[in-house]
């Protein structure tokens, strides 16, 4: 998980543009599981827990 934390800080540092996607939970998790090997699953609920955490996505209830 250090490497994902990380990897998201140098982003922010190079003052990179930020983009904004509309998706539902279930792609978002879809396209997680798609890329964390199968053997390291479960690395997908602590991506996604980090992603909120951090504020980079937000629920947006209709």
């Amino acid at each position: 998980m250090q490497a994902i934390s990380q990897t998201f800080h140098s982003a922010e540092s190079e003052n990179l543009p930020s983009t904004s996607v509309k998706t539902t939970l279930y792609e978002l998790i879809e396209a997680i599981s798609e890329e964390v090997p199968p053997e390291e699953d479960n690395l997908v609920t602590e991506v996604v827990l980090h992603l909120f955490d951090s504020g980079k996505i937000k629920s947006i209830v209709p």
